[in-house]
């Protein structure tokens, strides 16, 4: 397995909310602010400067939502953020600046306005209609995304579909990405995760496929749209409310599928101790807790560390906007020498004044603004 990952800094970005060329940051409104690849290019230096050597982008594809997560097709580059050829300039020039592009990838589910699932629909001819999930052959009515109704979920145990989303990761490995972030990697089959990765290691032996396997607010009554490897995992997973779930034992359940996953269980530890007040530096019980966390995996697994990502709260929140806190949480990541995403903004010390965990509709934008280019980084990352 390629090592060229293991000690990577990732800065992690939404495109729409990065960078557009603005003067004043536009509202973080739930539409496009008009951020684009342009923009990132403009900015590469000021990344390599900060000290990252990888990009984390958002997802690319046509999407109907700034955030490029409801995706309309897996033709087209959103027209909001450029072309293929802005996208291929993204890539060879980053490429020779020494930085890797990690690709948000998105095969769970479309936007239920996408060409590939109408034509799904009986209303309009029922053609791959296999693709999606109907409990009632004689309805439309469709499995959604988690309860979200305007995302039909994609059967990805139909060989036709994962050939179809292997063909479209496939041509981004072709293009020069360097790893793939797979969106809700617990929704999709252990088997179709594995055939992603090693078709795309086919390609180039050194690209590396890691997954977000996060179970957070998923409750039991949506157990039927998830993948665990075992049974024992499952009934773990229904018996939560009795027995806490452990992230851990279900982050290890991918050691043979993916290359590596998101650490929501690293998080879990630092937020653990700073919720405590036993803070960061100089804390025992929080090295002890972080050893024995990582003795769970084999060396070569990928644990991406974060503290905050797009779908959490600013990190600079949970440290109740101390500075100082933030910083010995940056240092120790960085001094445990393994893969680190790092969320845009962090560095003007993106803030909230409240949890986006409190049901509000469309909560999460308050981790999404865009970047405000009048000031200056304010935290040490090298």
């Amino acid at each position: 397995m390629s090592n060229w990952f293991d000690n990577i800094r990732i800065y992690h970005l939404l495109i729409d909310r990065f960078n557009g060329g603005w003067q004043v940051p536009p509202k973080s409104e739930n539409v496009f602010c008009g951020g684009n690849l342009q923009g990132v290019i403009e900015k590469l230096d000021y990344i390599k400067e900060l000290g990252f050597n990888a990009i984390m982008l958002s997802p690319i594809f046509k999407s109907a939502n700034y955030h490029g997560y409801h995706t309309l097709n897996f033709e087209d580059v959103d027209p909001h953020f450029g072309t293929w050829e802005d996208y291929q300039q993204l890539l060879d020039l980053a490429h020779d600046k020494g930085i890797k592009i990690i690709c948000d990838f998105v095969p769970n589910h479309c936007w239920y306005q996408a060409p590939i699932f109408e034509q799904s629909l009986l209303k309009n001819g029922g053609k791959h209609r296999d693709w999606f999930f109907y409990p009632k052959e004689d309805s439309d009515e469709f499995v959604s995304f988690l309860g979200f109704g305007d995302l039909p979920k994609f059967n990805l145990t139909n060989p036709e579909v994962a050939s179809f989303m292997i063909d479209k990761a496939e041509k981004l490995a072709r293009m020069g990405v360097d790893a793939f972030r797979i969106d809700h990697a617990l929704g999709q089959p252990h088997r179709f995760l594995k055939d992603l990765r090693d078709s795309l290691q086919a390609i180039r032996s050194d690209i590396i496929v890691f997954g977000e396997v996060w179970p957070f607010g998923i409750g039991p009554q949506l157990a039927g749209q998830l993948y665990f490897k075992t049974d024992a995992r499952l009934q773990e997973f229904l018996a939560q409310d009795t027995k806490p779930f452990s992230q851990d034992d279900l982050q290890a359940d991918y050691v043979d599928t993916l290359d590596g996953v998101l650490d929501f269980a690293y998080r879990d530890i630092l937020l653990e101790e700073i919720r405590a007040g036993r803070g960061i530096k100089g804390n025992q019980t929080l090295r002890s807790k972080i050893a024995d966390h990582f003795a769970k995996y084999p060396a070569d697994f990928k644990l991406v560390l974060f503290l905050d990502n797009h779908d959490t709260d600013r990190f600079m929140f949970d440290c109740h906007d101390d500075v100082n806190l933030l910083q010995e949480a940056i240092d120790l990541t960085m001094e445990l020498a393994r893969p680190f995403s790092f969320l845009y903004g962090t560095e003007q010390l993106m803030t909230i004044t409240k949890t986006i965990f409190n049901a509000e509709p469309y909560a999460d934008l308050r981790v999404r603004n865009c970047m405000d280019w009048a000031k200056a980084p304010q935290l040490r990352i090298k």
